[in-house]
């Protein structure tokens, strides 16, 4: 409550209590709020804005619960089989037979029996293997979906960069012909120009007018679409600024070398890489589970006769015969599997290939875009419209003249914000698919 007067003070202490402290415990809670907000109106950089899409990403929150998923199934792997409890009574008289001596019925028995399965084959250890391997799988599986994510976070942040810097392009049209229109006006006082001539005049910026509100809506809907990716609530783009421009580092690594980091680092090439070692680990378990498991037993019975009672212990032991089914569907159907993952392998290697050839040739392409319109048009562009504008002040051009000027110029600065975005787009997209996204 700093900036109070001695007078406001005075008032404040002469309140009830209860008032006087609603008053300040309001004041404190506002304070963080309002530090918050402030910190909320801090511009975002690339590299903020894609450590934040990985901790609040809602779709890599949902993919990352497939790791305590998979953890869950180890745990569900190491268990054994449970025993078996059984209780038994036998030979009970409830019918009403009466057992004696004469009919030599009975005696009556009453049975406790444990029973235990005995895994063969090493199927425990095998389902532990397959489980671990899957965890493992599941792990890259993510790593690949955040590698998806920090690229499109990349190119959500190009995009606003984009719409930043075509809206300011319109802005310094639209103020361009604002003083174009200044001077229509003068021209038309001093008779030099006809009042047809302001009117157009005036409709060429009213059409710059509709470019700005354009770009502006573009701005807001590609801040929408980056802070969805950040896992921002909707609404905040209002107060949203996105810091840095549009990068220009060159990569130098060729493309050979390219895809041999790309076939190191990207994680779902190396997920399938593990995940023929899970498919091979899966055959060993269905050739466990083609082996019989053991039961073993004990039973403690008592018989209760006319004659006396008598206890005893009974030891079981049982095997299942495999003669028709060894599992043998189930092992023919995981060694295809695993051939399927093999040709998944290739498959995905061929398509790093060719995505890295696809990428580095827009790449190419955009940087050549860039140093084109850097070296021989932006200068020329300005200086042409600069001519015009004060030709035109002069009375020494049209205004056809003028606004042809001014849209050679709009063309080619929007040709080259579009070039720097390509450019970035393409740049993000080669470190991606090294598997080396969220680099400046």
């Amino acid at each position: 409550m700093a900036g109070c007067s001695g007078q406001s003070v005075s008032k404040l202490l002469s309140m009830p209590r209860w008032i006087f402290g609603l008053l300040l415990t309001s004041w404190v809670w506002a304070q963080p709020s309002a530090e918050a907000g402030l910190q909320a109106q801090q511009p975002v950089t690339l590299q903020q804005a894609v450590e934040e899409s990985l901790q609040q990403n809602l779709q890599l929150l949902a993919r990352r619960f497939d790791i305590s998923i998979a953890e869950a199934k180890i745990l569900t792997a190491q268990m054994h089989p449970n025993p078996i409890l059984s209780l038994g009574a036998d030979h009970l008289d409830w019918l009403g037979t009466g057992y004696d001596a004469n009919n030599a019925a009975g005696p009556s028995e009453y049975s406790l029996r444990s029973d235990w399965i005995l895994e063969g084959g090493g199927k425990r250890g095998a389902r532990i293997e397959v489980a671990e391997l899957a965890r493992q799988v599941t792990d890259l599986e993510v790593k690949d979906a955040a590698r998806q994510l920090i690229l499109e976070v990349d190119n959500a942040f190009v995009e606003v960069l984009l719409a930043r810097g075509n809206l300011a392009v319109a802005q310094e049209n639209r103020s361009a012909f604002s003083r174009i229109v200044r001077i229509s006006k003068e021209r038309v006082r001093a008779g030099d120009l006809s009042r047809v001539e302001l009117m157009r005049t005036q409709l060429a910026e009213l059409q710059y007018d509709n470019a700005v509100i354009l770009n502006q809506a573009h701005l807001r809907s590609s801040k929408q679409k980056l802070l969805l990716l950040m896992g921002r609530p909707r609404g905040s783009e209002v107060d949203f600024e996105v810091e840095g421009s549009l990068p220009r580092p060159p990569i130098s690594t060729a493309v050979p070398e390219m895809e041999g980091i790309a076939l190191k680092q990207r994680p779902d090439y190396l997920a399938l890489v593990r995940d023929q070692g899970r498919s091979e680990a899966s055959i060993r378990l269905e050739e466990a589970k083609g082996k019989p498991d053991y039961v073993v037993g004990m039973e403690y019975r008592r018989q209760q006769g006319l004659a006396g009672r008598g206890n005893s212990i009974g030891v079981f032991f049982s095997l299942p015969i495999p003669l028709f089914d060894t599992n043998e569907g189930e092992i023919q159907r995981a060694r295809h599997e695993t051939d399927q993952i093999v040709a998944k392998g290739k498959a995905l290697e061929a398509q790093i290939r060719q995505e890295l050839a696809s990428a580095w040739q827009m790449y190419e392409a955009a940087e050549k875009t860039v140093r084109q319109i850097e070296t021989n048009m932006l200068t020329q562009a300005r200086q042409v419209l600069d001519t015009m504008e004060y030709s035109y002040r002069g009375g020494h051009a049209t205004l056809v003249e003028l606004l042809d000027a001014q849209r050679s110029y709009n063309d080619i600065m929007l040709s080259y914000n579009e070039a720097l975005a390509e450019f970035a787009r393409s740049r993000y997209l080669l470190l991606s698919i090294m598997g080396q996204g969220g680099q400046p």
